[in-house]
């Protein structure tokens, strides 16, 4: 019996590819087309100064991953106020107007091909 439902499930087998995968299919999100379903996920990184800054390591970061086109970013935690972020060392914010332009560049190079969203 286990033989012959064994043979029905590899009779029946789809084999996904690239081409066939919904993962690499395009998709509107609200008003955002994407040309795959590949998301890169929040991952906080410790990168900015001492200021709570990003630093050129945190624009490098997220244009190297923003190089596939139609690739949504949401970026790491980000800090909204001084008082929010406590003792945090290297958390980037977004609460003074030097942080602010740090994201600028961030942002600028991702949407040339993709888009980024900041994780507040």
């Amino acid at each position: 019996m286990r033989a012959k439902q064994h043979q029905q499930i590899s009779n029946t087998h789809i084999h996904l590819t690239m081409a066939t995968s919904k993962l690499f299919q395009p998709i509107q999100v609200g008003t955002v087309d994407l040309q795959h379903r590949v998301v890169m996920a929040p991952v906080t990184r410790y990168r900015g100064n001492a200021k709570h800054t990003p630093t050129d390591l945190v624009v490098e970061h997220y244009a190297a991953r923003a190089s596939i086109p139609g690739t949504l970013l949401i970026s790491e935690a980000t800090y909204i106020t001084h008082k929010a972020s406590g003792d945090s060392f290297n958390v980037p914010g977004i609460w003074s107007d030097e942080q602010v332009a740090a994201w600028k560049k961030v942002g600028l190079l991702c949407s040339a091909n993709s888009r980024i969203y900041v994780q507040f």
